[in-house]
């Protein structure tokens, strides 16, 4: 079992920073915002041994660095996941989704009042506002 709150922590102090942007440039990946596809917030990949994010342009700020913090749960915690929707239906370790999304909410809870901005809410059942 994972202790998320700890991993957090630790990677805050680590960086000195709770900037998704900054933690993945410490961490050597690059944030590539773009036209991703209306039911896609976001995605990882190993592409020639660098990291990406990327991000859907059509997410609000609050949102983009939520997708960005639940990439990089799974860039520490889950380093060889892949997951992928296709036609609707996602194929992905629902304890690995939980485990980042749950990494992403601390996360975003340094920058954030969870009750302005729902974070949890928009991971997890991919709320956005139209």
């Amino acid at each position: 079992m994972l202790n998320i709150p700890v991993r957090v922590r630790h990677l805050v102090e680590r960086t000195c920073s709770s900037d998704p942007y900054h933690i993945a440039k410490d961490l050597r990946c690059e944030i590539i915002v773009c036209d991703l596809p209306d039911r896609v917030n976001g995605m990882w990949r190993r592409i020639l041994r660098r990291k990406y994010i990327f991000v859907n342009e059509r997410l609000e700020e609050w949102q983009q660095e939520a997708v960005i913090c639940h990439e990089l749960a799974h860039i520490i915690m889950h380093p060889t996941y892949r997951a992928f929707s296709m036609h609707g239906e996602s194929f992905a370790c629902q304890r690995k989704e939980r485990e980042a999304n749950e990494f992403a909410d601390l996360l975003m809870s340094y920058r954030y009042n969870s009750d302005e901005v729902y974070v949890y809410k928009f991971l997890t059942e991919s709320w956005r506002n139209q």
